[in-house]
């Protein structure tokens, strides 16, 4: 495959090849065999894929992918998934109970890893063997998300290539520059509450706390407050945590967005094409995905602090096309 196969397809506004879609996790079914080595003692694990699918295996995902690809491994204890590897970044955070996340060093072969606890992030870069394994006592939910929305087979460590399908590449990718992941965590609890980004949060409806994990997420006051944790990268992601009643008002994007719901009950909101406003309430890892070109908005529908993951397509992006002028609040 081309080099150009990596640049991201997102659909464009006019031209969207998805609605606004909403997608309940318990209406997503799980996949326990996608790979060659799902059935393997270890490697056990379902997968719920909210966007993108395995090629060659039936797509059980809502949607497929444009600017990223992204779902849910619950894990038995003391299973994972053996050392892989993509040609695009793949992050990884903890939903729930706590997870080893190891790799090969390319040059020295040695195994390092990191142990993340809950709602702890790393980001993995092309050309480094990574693995993971549930090291709690129960069922774990590890979150993936990749920076490419049409999704590839792994390549798979030398140690692990038995029963490959037919075509699958065995090459790793190239490392350019090699990153070391160790460098690459984001802990919960080190990654700063903004609550400074955006015009709006001087309003008493908009005011909500921004953890900035990956990527500059475009606001009017983007130097503002605490910075992202890690910079650049393929997407942009963060968690919102905001009260009751409060959250984004109807803005737009130049590319795909998504809610996912981690505690609490949301409101997503949007306008159609004719203006016509529409609402869905949201539980827990409940998601809502928004092609470009359309207002949309969120807020707090619990009586409790929430908080919503929000994965943006592009990692640095301009300001919101806000529906109504926040002009006088500019500051």
């Amino acid at each position: 495959m081309s080099d150009s196969s990596l640049s991201k397809t997102a659909p464009q506004p006019g031209t969207v090849a998805a609605p606004v879609t909403i997608i309940r996790f318990a209406e997503i079914v799980p996949s326990w065999s996608e790979y060659h080595e799902s059935g393997a003692e270890g490697n056990h694990r379902a997968l719920y894929r909210y966007i993108g699918s395995v090629p060659g295996s039936p797509s059980r995902s809502p949607l497929p992918g444009w600017d990223f690809s992204n779902g849910v491994a619950m894990t038995p204890p003391g299973n994972g998934a053996p050392l892989h590897d993509h040609r695009d970044e793949e992050y990884f955070m903890v939903w729930d109970g706590e997870f080893e996340i190891y790799w090969e060093d390319p040059e020295s072969k040695a195994r390092k890893s990191v142990v993340l606890g809950l709602y702890d992030a790393i980001r993995i870069h092309p050309g480094i063997m990574r693995g993971f394994k549930n090291v709690g006592k129960e069922d774990g939910y590890l979150y993936f998300l990749h920076g490419q929305g049409n999704y590839e087979y792994p390549v798979y460590h030398e140690s692990n290539r038995e029963g490959l399908p037919e075509g699958a590449r065995t090459e790793p990718h190239a490392p350019v520059p090699l990153i070391d992941p160790a460098t690459q965590v984001v802990r919960y609890e080190e990654c700063e509450l903004n609550f400074k980004v955006y015009r709006e949060t001087d309003l008493p409806e908009g005011v909500r706390g921004i953890r900035r994990y990956i990527g500059e997420v475009g606001g009017d006051r983007e130097g503002a407050g605490a910075p992202p944790s890690l910079d650049g990268g393929e997407v942009a992601f963060v968690i919102n945590e905001n009260r009751n009643g409060t959250g984004a008002p109807l803005h737009d994007h130049p590319f795909e967005e998504m809610f996912i719901v981690l505690e609490g009950r949301w409101a997503v909101f949007w306008l159609d094409a004719a203006g016509g406003y529409h609402q869905e309430i949201l539980d827990p890892w409940d998601a809502c995905w928004v092609p470009p070109g359309v207002q949309r908005g969120f807020r707090n529908a619990g009586r409790e602090w929430g908080k919503l993951h929000v994965v943006q397509g592009q990692p640095d992006a301009p300001p919101p096309d806000y529906h109504r002028d926040y002009s006088d609040l500019k500051g």
